[in-house]
């Protein structure tokens, strides 16, 4: 008779048994041996039960009620995902079956018609960016600027990479290791007052092109609009044409709803765009699952080192009928591993169906009131708090949706305990000196939630 144990193990305690002396062991703990004694648990953890099946769920919904719901409170958190509100069409819509079990078109010409949605991903994303390829999606923001990095190493065949702040400092740690093991040096340049430095990089990029091209050093450059403080800096145009003639190649990172009333990257002539696709009607789930927007100008060998997939369309055969197809896959699963774009092994189907949903239901006249509801909050926000003694707000300007303030009289652990006493979710914390934030706006908040943000801070702030 199969023991409960063997039942989910496969294998009986003489059959393991075996097995570890075939590899030489005595123990199974020998197959361990590199993990650090000290990391090893001596006893078994102290787990209150045995509990039964109800009563381990009113354990874990007591647990739970500790949490704060996001819907129920002001969320003032950014920097590339971020709360808002997702028309309830989209959750209707994203039930169906059909759309709700999206995964990766192992099987392409039987997924006709999620190749045809991803499709539609890759066109509005396409149009909203005035990029002309756009991938099928990659994991977060994070992922496709590490892709987008190697993408311009392996073009050039150049090893130094240039990251422009203000960055998220997360964003920063991805890039690194992506890029660690790669013979590629990044050279961070400091933001200016807030602001990516677009003057300091063009003195470094006028020097590039003077000289012979197989001595320019530069891969390429990253920098984002707005940058992680929230600021837009001067029009990049300049830097691009002298960052072309050096034959280096330009990585923007984008928040997508700004391009409502921002310039496209493609306006600009960005040669690669990468940015999070959650704030595209995407929840935030605890965290995931995110989506990686990557885009680049139309370039056949380019495409080449585009990672994941690309979708294409055509025709059937002998017919005008519309088919889908998968047009690129650069993934080590599908072609020799050294010859593989990335390891990358799947894309982000079904938050990538979520958001081209979300884009055709808002259109661009939609894209475009949002952004400019964003802008006029936070510029409301960010004056109002400017007015309290204590507070310089905003630390940098101009901004579009985030902005950067300071407060003294206050540490980051006592502004934390106010906010969450009035149901605030309190903004990220900035690098520097003092309680520095960096506040993020969403549709979601109204007048009235600003205004109960302004006064609770305002209380604080005057505390002796």
């Amino acid at each position: 008779m199969t023991s409960y144990y063997e039942s989910y193990i496969g294998t009986s305690e003489n059959e393991r048994n075996e097995m570890i002396q075939e590899l030489g062991f005595e123990k199974i703990e020998d197959l361990f041996s590199d993990i650090p004694s000290n990391l090893i648990l001596d006893d078994l953890l102290d787990i209150p039960g045995p509990y039964s099946e109800q009563e381990l769920g009113r354990l874990f919904a007591k647990i739970a009620s500790k949490n704060l719901d996001p819907k129920q409170t002001v969320a003032l958190l950014g920097g590339g995902i971020r709360q808002q509100y997702i028309p309830a069409a989209i959750e209707e819509l994203m039930r169906r079956g059909e759309l709700y079990t999206s995964y990766t078109p192992y099987q392409p010409e039987i997924s006709q018609g999620l190749l045809q949605l991803i499709y539609e991903y890759q066109s509005m994303v396409a149009e909203l960016l005035e990029m002309d390829v756009v991938n099928a999606s990659m994991y977060d923001w994070g992922s496709a600027l590490g892709e987008a990095l190697l993408i311009m190493h392996r073009i050039t065949h150049r090893k130094i990479l240039i990251i422009a702040e203000p960055i998220s400092p997360k964003r920063l740690a991805v890039a690194r290791v992506y890029v660690q093991n790669q013979e590629i040096d990044l050279e961070i340049i400091p933001h200016n007052n807030g602001k990516v430095d677009i003057n300091k990089l063009i003195e470094m990029f006028e020097k590039e092109i003077i000289k012979p091209k197989k001595e320019q050093m530069y891969a390429g450059i990253y920098f984002e609009v707005p940058s992680f403080y929230g600021t837009l800096s001067d029009y990049p145009g300049k830097l691009i044409e002298l960052i072309h003639q050096s034959n280096s190649l330009v990585t923007v990172g984008i928040d997508a709803i700004s391009l409502g009333m921002l310039a496209s990257p493609g306006e600009y002539d960005a040669d690669i765009v990468v940015g999070e696709g959650q704030i595209l009607g995407n929840s935030i789930s605890s965290g995931g699952p995110l989506l990686g927007i990557l885009a680049t100008k139309y370039n056949r060998k380019w495409i080449r080192e585009v990672p994941g997939r690309l979708i294409g369309a055509t025709t059937e055969i002998d017919s005008d009928v519309p088919a889908y197809c998968i047009t690129l896959q650069t993934r080590e699963q599908h072609i020799r591993r050294e010859k593989a774009a990335s390891n990358i092994c799947t894309n982000q189907s079904i938050t990538a169906v979520n958001a081209a949903i979300y884009l055709a239901m808002l259109g661009k006249d939609g894209i475009q009131e949002l952004a400019q509801s964003l802008t006029d909050k936070a510029h409301y926000l960010g004056e109002e708090l400017g007015k309290l003694d204590n507070v310089s707000s905003p630390l940098y300007e101009p901004y579009f949706s985030e902005f950067v303030i300071k407060i003294d009289r206050i540490s980051h652990e006592d502004l934390d305990k106010k906010c969450l006493e009035k149901s605030i979710i309190p903004e990220i914390k900035v690098a520097g000196e003092g309680t520095i934030r960096l506040i993020s706006l969403s549709e979601i908040q109204s007048k009235r939630d600003l205004d109960q943000f302004i006064l609770m801070l305002k209380d604080v702030v005057s505390l002796k």
